[in-house]
């Protein structure tokens, strides 16, 4: 970009220099000329600069774009430090809220799942020791089921007497 600027204003002074010799120019043929030289320099400081701003307007969308996404990533890891990985008893994950955030809302789990890909997914009860993700399916289980009672043989074979 500065050398964009430093092209303009090179132009600019050689335009003044044109300018000032076709003061003293006394020949029609050459005031024609000097005028359309001057004509050229000065579109070539025009082209300039209309390549300057264009660029400082491309590089000022482009610092847009990158705060925005700055303020983004500010606001999912504010949100991100108020949960911990959290592992239940069946060896399965999902991020619990902190305590210390309880009092502003309920305590809740999240989707690992979803949570990674940048959905803020809350797993519902599904049963008794299920959580289910409404957004990916996904199912957790959090405590082991109890095991089965034993089942009861019932002879249907007719007795041998």
């Amino acid at each position: 970009m500065l050398a964009e600027i430093t092209a303009a204003v090179q132009s600019l002074r050689t335009l003044g220099e044109l300018a000032k010799a076709a003061k003293s120019l006394s020949n029609q043929q050459e005031i024609v000329m000097a005028v359309s030289d001057v004509n050229f320099r000065l579109m070539e400081a025009m082209t300039v600069a209309l390549a300057s701003q264009e660029r400082h307007s491309a590089l000022l969308t482009r610092i847009s774009d990158l705060e925005k996404e700055i303020n983004d990533l500010k606001i999912k890891q504010s949100a991100a430090e108020k949960y911990s990985l959290h592992k239940f008893p069946t060896g399965t994950f999902a991020y619990r809220l902190k305590d210390e955030y309880e009092e502003i809302q309920p305590g809740h789990y999240l989707c690992i799942k979803c949570n990674d890909t940048g959905i803020h997914s809350k797993l519902q009860p599904f049963g008794s020791r299920r959580l289910k993700c409404t957004t990916c399916q996904t199912v957790i289980q959090t405590e082991a089921d109890p095991p089965s009672p034993p089942k009861k043989y019932v002879s249907t074979a007719r007795p041998r007497w």
